[in-house]
């Protein structure tokens, strides 16, 4: 439903854009080695954002009261609002806990009053050795198109522009905005902002 990897390779290649193709191309692959390797470096110095969210999570996590159902269900209690969480399968009634793969305020007050690792409960998707292993490839040069070694097949083709009407004005350089892009929407269950 989003598009936000063109849209940061749009907006870091406005002047780019009206480049040759070839040229573009080399100024596409020239800005994602430097976009892998700047991460490759932050993987290896700092830690990912997800400790602030367990962090947050955590803070929330102080106000709730954990009332056990059986060894792995528990039942999360904040004012006249409750939550049923399953640490054996990894559940929450909220969806948080699920959909990111880390435990949400209600799991953490579980993991917190039954002492256990939150790290046992993260997934393997937010440790520091995968986001390494993301970052872990090159992207390397091409070198001068004179010493490419084109198959003849692929030399005879002609590539010709699409057919289509050119309009008479400037043409645009601004994403367009969807209608759901713009609304400040609330989850139903948490009521927090970011994941509907």
């Amino acid at each position: 439903m989003t598009s936000n990897i063109a849209e940061s390779l749009n907006a870091a290649n406005l002047a780019a854009r009206e480049l040759p193709i070839t040229t573009l191309m080399e100024s596409l692959r020239a800005l994602i080695q430097q976009w892998t390797n700047t991460n490759r470096n932050k993987a290896q110095k700092t830690t990912p954002t997800t400790e602030k969210k367990l962090a947050n999570n955590f803070v929330d996590s102080m106000t709730k009261n954990v009332n056990p159902i059986n060894e792995s269900m528990f039942e999360v209690v904040e004012l006249t609002r409750s939550w049923v969480i399953n640490l054996k399968e990894k559940t929450c009634s909220c969806n948080r806990f699920q959909l990111d793969k880390l435990p949400c305020a209600h799991a953490l007050a579980v993991i917190k009053e039954r002492n256990l690792n939150v790290y046992n409960y993260c997934s393997g998707y937010y440790t520091t050795r995968t986001w390494l292993e993301t970052y872990n490839n090159s992207t390397y040069p091409v070198h001068n198109h004179t010493t490419w070694d084109v198959p003849q097949n692929i030399k005879v083709i002609i590539v010709l522009p699409p057919n289509q009407k050119i309009r008479s004005r400037r043409p645009r350089k601004r994403r367009f905005i969807a209608d759901w892009d713009t609304k400040n929407r609330r989850c139903s269950k948490c009521g927090k902002h970011g994941h509907n």
